[in-house]
């Protein structure tokens, strides 16, 4: 059938008026699609280096200079006063900065403790225990000197008998106690002390029944080790063993393992002293020499050798019944 002129120009004009209306909103469109496509991508931003330096200034001045970079909020408790001096080379960013700042606050005894909204509150170290504190794994670095808590499931050892035994391993306002029902340790320490204590913890806490525990070392020589450990516990003023509980210590060269056999609190005491012995220098193990303000060298020295020989007599134990 043929369709009439007249009945099909309608239609041919609806259909070009569609078009039309096509080409006009591809053309609206096309510049502003090509611009955006034609855009370059944005390199990442990198972070502002800066290379601070301080000549005994005053610690408010370099709270100052620290918020200033890195966007902080500070609360300065009335009682953190010192002159501060750092010597620096090398561009840190704004986080290499904030843990430099902390380790000049534990140099000087103060602690930084975050406070949430980016606060942060500075206050002596000797309240420490009494203040809140960041969990270690998922927000700080466990070689920080910011101050954690940690709650630490032992699963293999009574907790209760590791506190004495690591308690000298802790400067004394660290915090740590032991939950009898659940079994578990909660430390309060900075991160790096903290991470430590989770190390020697995870050596220790290991299962088995059998009579002779045997420690691989990692850092340290074990015929020396069982020399040092030998000597602390038959040198003057250790307690004597009771027969047939005595405790032996060797070394095995070949693996470079400790072999220790005898009673089993004896020999946890002696595997917690001997994983500490086995410490890396590089984490804290190095000599350091340290100028005095206000106390007396010798007395200072008298009272750490009263530490160090508390430490002692935590791994030998007390006598037996």
């Amino acid at each position: 059938m043929t369709i009439p002129d007249s009945h099909r120009a309608p239609r041919t004009r609806r259909a070009a008026t569609r078009a039309c209306a096509t080409l006009v909103a591809l053309a609206c469109l096309t510049p502003a699609a090509l611009v955006h496509a034609q855009q370059p991508p944005q390199p990442p931003q990198q972070q502002t280096r800066i290379t601070p330096n301080f000549r005994d200034t005053d610690l408010s001045q370099v709270v100052d200079a620290v918020s200033s970079v890195t966007g902080k909020t500070f609360i300065i408790d009335p009682r953190v006063r010192a002159q501060v001096t750092m010597l620096n080379s090398t561009p840190m960013t704004p986080d290499e900065l904030y843990e430099v700042f902390l380790s000049i606050l534990q140099v000087h005894g103060f602690v930084a403790v975050p406070a949430g909204n980016n606060v942060v509150k500075i206050i002596p170290d000797a309240n420490l225990r009494a203040v809140p504190a960041n969990d270690l794994p998922e927000r700080v670095s466990s070689t920080s000197d910011e101050i954690v808590t940690q709650v630490i499931q032992v699963r293999n050892v009574n907790a209760q008998q590791l506190v004495p035994i690591l308690r000298p391993l802790l400067p004394q306002q660290a915090h740590l106690v032991a939950s009898q029902t659940s079994n578990v340790l909660i430390i309060s320490d900075r991160a790096a002390n903290v991470n430590r204590i989770m190390r020697i913890i995870q050596r220790i806490d290991q299962a088995g029944d059998q009579d002779i525990d045997v420690i691989r070392l990692q850092n340290a020589s074990a015929a020396e080790i069982v020399r040092v450990v030998n000597s602390l516990f038959s040198g003057p003023g250790a307690q004597p063993e009771a027969p047939g509980t005595a405790t032996r210590v060797v070394a095995d060269d070949r693996t470079n393992s400790v072999l220790i056999s005898g009673e089993p609190s004896q020999r946890l005491r002696m595997k917690t002293l001997i994983t500490h012995l086995d410490t890396p220098l590089e984490d804290g193990g190095d000599t350091q020499v340290r100028y005095l303000e206000y106390a007396d060298a010798e007395q200072l020295a008298s009272k750490l050798n009263e530490q160090v020989q508390g430490l002692v007599r935590a791994a030998g134990g007390a006598p037996r019944g």
